[in-house]
């Protein structure tokens, strides 16, 4: 149970009502009693959430409603307040039944972020590619060049699974790292997120279980919650999923799939050695549970020796593989792929097609081009250095400005730097804090699948600039450093309540 003592609301956790429609319903309550008179301002979504030990957003959706209902208005920057019954409305709008599905992923999704009240802030929490590293120039001349080629071709409409050149080529790059696949084998996406929903969307019936990793890519916790799938949290070791708790959780209960990101693990950094890789595909096997390997920044290793994919260790037919152009290339593209057997690929054509038929022949063939002159490849030479020289600028720096009870990864490849804070520290808490003061992260808790995490935040190295990594650093410590020497605290955030992070 949660209480707020200055509205008197009540929040029953066990009830299947969600939390947010107790909240707009409680207040609702409240002003048709009179009890909230009108002009009455109602409390700041920040101080009700953290009263009421819920997620902002859940206070952001209530009011939200009540506005929907007449009963409330708002004013940016000045609050919400309640409306006086003689006061003239607008007449009131249709409000949209959302099915349960769509209702269940927004609950997922990304609340509000703190308000940057800083001139110059430092960016850490963004795992979106620099786009002043994007090789444009290659990239127009190779699009001028499928133009004049085939113009007429590109811009029609193409076959489902895939432009069958870049399938092909696809496929043979895989071989090269052991995968043993065909164009038959290959389905084009619009990146790796439809990928994953595609797999989802064939695979997942409502009340499935399927197993993640525990902290996970949090774009996965609302696409399951759309399938109104149940997600199994499997804790990460320092060589990735924990293989001892999975088998427990396999053989007590159903599985429908393992999900995994086994190379440069986002958040964490974390890669899995080849021991452990064929361990967990043996698990799998031996459980008869496919699994989902979303290899989706393996390309981006700037240290270390390469392993080969799960897929690759694959006989027996159990995984699916994820790649995408969107890390290593441009996100605007658009463009991934996903292996698996010739029989399940035309199962997940058939989805894809149902969604938007096919994905641009014109991105795939410039695409194709690009690779085969040589360009993806300079290219990627190219992040791996920029890349290497800020992960060591970041290690460097967090040696030297954070303190001695502060820990964290070394990934060698990726974008993803894990913290772990001490016990009594809530990034959640440190946030706005950091917000004000010109550094920004990602907080633990937004990649765990029961609101857990607090002790731990992500930095990225994707956009921050080089040159301001130890100014950056040097902001987080001083504020981990001042709070470490107050009065234990925990963020507000309620279990059950992930978000959308990128």
């Amino acid at each position: 149970m949660g209480q707020s003592s200055s509205l008197t609301i009540t929040l029953d956790r066990s009830s299947e009502v969600p939390l947010y429609q107790q909240v707009q319903t409680q207040i609702a309550q409240l002003i048709v009693a009179g009890k909230l008179a009108p002009g009455a301002r109602l409390p700041a979504s920040r101080d009700l959430a953290q009263g009421l030990g819920v997620n902002r957003a859940t206070i952001a959706s209530a009011y939200d409603g009540l506005a929907a209902e007449g009963l409330v208005r708002s004013h940016v920057g000045q609050g919400t307040f309640v409306l006086d019954s003689t006061e003239p409305q607008h007449a009131k709008t249709l409000t949209w039944p959302l099915s349960r599905a769509m209702e269940a992923a927004g609950r997922h999704l990304l609340p509000e972020a703190p308000p940057n009240e800083h001139p110059d802030p430092i960016d850490f929490a963004s795992l979106i590619p620099d786009e002043e590293l994007f090789p444009i120039e290659p990239f127009r001349k190779t699009i001028n060049t499928v133009l004049r080629r085939q113009g007429k071709q590109l811009l029609q409409y193409g076959p489902v699974p895939g432009y069958p050149p870049l399938r092909r080529y696809i496929a043979e790059q895989l071989a090269e790292r052991k995968v043993e696949a065909t164009a038959e084998h290959v389905l084009i996406v619009n990146g790796s997120q439809q990928g994953l929903d595609l797999v989802f969307r064939a695979l997942v019936n409502p009340g499935d279980t399927v197993a993640v990793e525990s902290p996970t890519y949090t774009a996965i916790l609302p696409l399951l919650a759309q399938y109104q799938a149940r997600v199994l949290g499997i804790p990460m070791t320092e060589r990735g999923m924990d293989r001892q708790a999975l088998e427990v959780a396999l053989a007590s209960r159903p599985v429908r799939l393992i999900y995994t990101m086994p190379t440069f693990h986002n958040p964490t950094g974390i890669t899995m050695d080849l021991a452990s890789r064929r361990t967990l595909l043996n698990l799998a096997g031996r459980y008869g549970v496919p699994m989902v390997e979303d290899d989706f920044d393996s390309e981006l290793r700037f240290d270390g020796q390469a392993l080969p994919p799960i897929k690759a260790l694959d006989v027996g037919g159990i995984v699916l593989y994820l790649g995408t152009f969107s890390k290593g290339l441009f996100p605007g593209l658009r463009l991934g792929w996903i292996v698996a057997p010739p029989e399940l690929v035309r199962i997940l054509g058939r989805a894809k097609m149902l969604t938007d038929y096919h994905t641009s022949q014109l991105l795939q063939a410039a695409v194709l081009e690009f690779c085969e002159r040589g360009h993806y490849e300079v290219h990627l030479r190219n992040l791996a250095r920029v890349n290497r020289k800020k992960s060591q600028l970041l290690v460097k720096a967090m040696t030297d400005y954070f303190p001695e009870d502060v820990s964290w990864t070394e990934p060698e490849g990726g974008y993803a730097f894990w913290v772990t804070l001490p016990r009594h520290l809530s990034s959640e808490i440190l946030l706005a804090e950091g917000a004000r003061a010109g550094v920004l992260f990602s907080p633990g808790s937004q990649f765990f699948t029961d609101g857990e995490g607090q002790q731990f935040l992500r930095l990225s190295i994707s956009r921050v600039p080089a040159d301001r990594i130890e100014e950056g650093v040097q902001r987080l410590g001083k504020l981990i450093e001042r709070y470490m020497t107050r009065e234990p605290q925990r963020s507000p955030q309620s279990a059950g309540e992930p978000v959308f992070h990128i």
